[in-house]
């Protein structure tokens, strides 16, 4: 899996995600969570967009990240996957517990709220 990073605000990161989310991201995305963290994000955004495919232990890794940041204020968000994804994630119903957006936009506007676009260049 690859993963990019770009920063949104100053309390808000995106995580982009390619490839397959697999128990062989494992490592990639517990590194990116504590990343996340210990740089003062409260907000993750995980856009999965071009992930083709995930597996349940990928499923447990975002209940577990959402539980950490719900510990310190903050939210993990997911980014409208598509396909294969979408639906494993709509069979957990994964929604409870991690929101599902359409845009990097809406994630931001959810987690922070309209007036706060710190936007970083």
């Amino acid at each position: 899996m690859g993963v990019s990073e770009r920063s949104l605000s100053e309390h808000t990161v995106v995580e982009t995600f390619v490839g397959r989310f697999d128990q062989h991201a494992r490592q990639d995305f517990k590194w990116r969570i504590d990343h996340a963290i210990t740089q003062g994000y409260r907000f993750v955004v995980l856009n999965m967009v071009a992930v083709t495919f995930i597996d349940s232990a990928a499923l447990g890794w975002l209940v577990l990240a959402q539980r950490r940041f719900h510990r310190i204020g903050g939210k993990l968000g997911i980014i409208a996957p598509m396909g294969f994804v979408r639906d494993i994630l709509e069979l957990t119903e994964i929604h409870e517990w991690i929101p599902i957006f359409t845009s990097e936009d809406e994630a931001r506007k959810t987690f922070e709220g309209p007036g706060d676009s710190t936007e970083a260049s």
